[in-house]
């Protein structure tokens, strides 16, 4: 099958690049030449070695999400997935096969704690910042430990936050949603934002959102009581302001604030938390040379009450500090040359209240060299990156990466990748004496490690962009939960390996009407014991058509298909796999003000009683949005 795959992707790119060679090809501007600052590079899209994709303000408002995770879900290499702990319809990611734990989260540039790891299987880091706020996504396939480190061993999510403008902009957005459930399941949304040049040197952007769900009762119990989709209730803060003392040096600070509580049936507000983003930076450019000084400091503290048991409520803080310094040097006639240093201290403190447990405390400081050099010799570019991570724990790790591009023509790129990963585990999975959820961490646990390789080829014409990519990654001492209940405990998987194919095709059928849609190939195995690993569907299907009409109106209509997977470590048991249909209408009123209607889950799709989807029934909504 692997096999045929490669044949079948090889096949495509070239029907494809002859078809599209025979008409006048013209690169879009406007798309290609935007800086990709998430590759640490001054080169466009195109020129990056990695594979790239990059999803904008618009592109996100027509698919209707509450949660960065449902943007991202619908890109190629991006899969949903869930697990057998998942509480009531929490899902996570994967890039290419590989867990969410082995994807970095930025905010402007800035990471993030992971919270999926550290509190009982958490989507919380996909809310971190309200999708109104954001003005695009630039994603990073692949690994790139060579210049972000640990977490990175998958690729890189950088969500970019509304940014400086000459003028004052704001925005106003309501939306209401109807479920088809029997009992819960509405949603309400409430944005707004301002932002702008309030003099000619000070810029500042405020935003604030609240979204809620109310929680979905279904007639089979998921583990707590009959709540079929916990509730959601989110509220949401950002501030941003940056000084320009002049063109070539600027301060910068923001802060994000949020609180987020989740309830059930009959635990209302069980799970409730706090976030905390501060950072403040200073940016200074000369003719060759530029650099960046930044610190930020990110806290969260959750409340958790499981059950009436002592030791399902507890009180969790993470708190990560991090400084870091940036020099960019183009003084070189053919280089440009990233060089970096950053030092962090993580803590994580843990306490049971009802049982007037001591704390437990864990900390974990590490310091960081990276650099990278573009080498652009005629037709090639060529990536070198290399970062040394010193964990006072876990020692020290050297990840490279190397990286080239064969420029075929004006539109067409031929590129190849290898990277190497290394991620330290967790305070919490590295720790003997720390216990959650039934799994105990271990002492003895070996950091982990990959080697990636990558073959892609990109077009980019006048009316189409077409995308092929295979990739395979190896995974050593990979870390995972062994046995059952309160035995289980954390432990390293000495081998295991994910792979396969990905293909994207954009296409403007008309000025007025565009299609994109892609498809994901993943083969994963743990080769310890030689089966598949548990939710990792192989076929993952997307297809969006946007369409202009007259009066104003414009509609959105998509399918996605998410594969069969196992869901057991010995390939005994597999759940079918389902396909989604979402719609949305527009109208503009105005020249400021657009009404939208829409339906996600058109078809009513219910999987209360096949474990383990859990998906959002139908939801039909209807929304207002005033910009000025």
């Amino acid at each position: 099958m692997y096999k045929q795959s490669l044949f079948t992707i090889s096949a495509l790119a070239i029907l494809t690049s002859s078809v599209i060679a025979n008409e006048e090809i013209n690169k879009n501007t406007t798309k290609l030449n935007e800086i990709i600052v998430t590759a640490k590079s001054n080169k466009s899209i195109d020129d990056i070695s990695s594979s790239v994709t990059v999803i904008t303000a618009e592109e996100i408002a027509r698919l209707n999400a509450t949660s960065i995770k449902d943007i991202l879900v619908k890109q190629a290499g991006i899969i949903e997935t869930v697990n057998s702990s998942s509480l009531a319809g929490r899902k996570s990611i994967s890039i290419r096969g590989l867990d969410s734990s082995y994807t970095l989260i930025l905010i402007d540039g800035k990471k993030i704690s992971p919270t999926d790891a550290y509190i009982g299987h958490s989507d919380f880091q996909y809310s971190w910042v309200p999708v109104n706020m954001i003005e695009r996504i630039e994603i990073i396939k692949g690994p790139k430990s060579s210049i972000y480190g640990s977490q990175a061993i998958g690729g890189v999510i950088n969500i970019i936050t509304k940014k400086d403008t000459k003028k004052i902009y704001g925005e106003i957005d309501i939306q209401s949603g109807f479920s088809s459930a029997e009992k819960g399941g509405d949603e309400e949304n409430i944005s707004a934002n301002i932002g702008g040049n309030i003099s000619d040197k000070l810029f500042m952007f405020v935003g604030a959102n609240k979204y809620n769900r109310d929680y979905t009762v279904g007639s089979e119990i998921t583990g707590f009581d009959h709540t079929y989709m916990e509730g959601i209730d989110n509220e949401s803060a950002n501030i941003k302001l940056q000084y320009n003392f002049d063109d070539t040096q600027s301060i910068y600070t923001s802060y994000i604030k949020g609180e987020e509580k989740r309830e059930l049936e009959d635990y209302p507000e069980y799970y409730n938390l706090k976030r905390d983003i501060y950072s403040i930076g200073y940016k200074k450019s000369f003719e060759k040379i530029s650099f960046d000084i930044d610190y930020s400091k990110t806290k969260l503290d959750s409340k958790y009450k499981g059950g009436s048991s002592s030791t399902m409520n507890y009180i969790t803080k993470l708190t990560n500090d991090s400084l870091k310094a940036e020099a960019k040097v183009t003084a070189l006639k053919y280089n440009d040359i990233v060089l970096g240093a950053e030092t962090s201290k993580e803590t994580h403190d843990r306490e049971y209240p009802m049982t007037g447990q001591s704390k437990w405390n864990f900390e974990s400081k590490t310091n960081a060299y990276y650099i990278q050099d573009e080498i652009e010799l005629g037709n090639f570019i060529f990536t070198l990156g290399g970062r040394y991570d010193d964990n006072e724990k876990y020692g020290n790790e050297f990840s490279s990466n190397i990286g080239s591009i064969y420029k075929i023509d004006d539109n067409q790129r031929l590129k190849l990748n290898y990277g190497e990963g290394f991620k330290a585990p967790l305070l919490t999975q590295g720790s003997s004496g720390y216990i959650s959820m039934g799994i105990q961490g271990n002492d003895n646990l070996k950091a982990e490690t990959s080697k990636s390789y990558e073959l892609a080829y990109e077009l980019y014409g006048n009316n189409t962009t077409f995308k092929a990519s295979v990739f395979k990654t190896d995974l050593e001492n990979m870390i995972k939960s062994e046995g059952h209940g309160t035995g289980s405990k954390y432990v390293n998987v000495d081998e295991a390996e994910a792979k396969g194919f990905e293909l994207s095709i954009n296409y403007d059928i008309t000025e007025d009407h565009q299609i994109n849609t892609n498809y994901t190939y993943v083969k994963t195995e743990n080769k310890q014991i030689g089966k598949d690993l548990t939710y990792k569907p192989e076929h993952t299907f997307n297809i969006g058509l946007t369409s202009k009409l007259a009066w104003g109106i414009s509609s959105y209509i998509s399918a996605n298909y998410l594969g069969e997977q196992y869901v057991d470590e010995a390939n005994l048991e597999k759940v079918g796999g389902y396909t989604i249909l979402n719609t949305q209408i527009s109208k503009e009123l105005t020249k400021n003000l657009t009404a939208r209607i829409g339906v996600d889950n058109i078809t009513d799709k219910d999987f209360e009683d096949a474990n383990p989807y859990v998906l959002k029934r139908r939801l039909a909504y209807v929304g207002l949005n005033y910009k000025f």
